[in-house]
């Protein structure tokens, strides 16, 4: 992966790698949510039920912005580097 200011490729390329960090992030965001579901399985906490009501899925729906928004850039990004026609 070349991502050199030169290189017409490297916008989509780090684009992409963007899109890569934020799925692993969103998969950590989902395992915490699992993991403090667990907790709650065995015992509940005041605390921690209001987290589970609203941080972790909040923070799930901030990444999947980005990733919507990010998809519509590598998208201009293609169509730059493969025009129609």
């Amino acid at each position: 992966m070349s991502t050199s200011s030169g290189d017409p490729f490297g916008s989509a390329y780090h684009l992409l790698d963007q899109l890569q960090v934020a799925h692993m992030e969103m998969a950590g965001i989902v395992r915490d949510y699992v993991e403090l579901l667990e907790g709650l399985e065995e015992r509940r906490d005041a605390d921690k039920v209001s987290l589970a009501r609203t941080l972790p899925g909040a923070k799930y729906h901030v990444r999947t912005t980005f990733v919507r928004e990010n998809w519509l850039k590598v998208e201009a990004e293609l169509k730059k580097l493969f025009p129609e026609g």
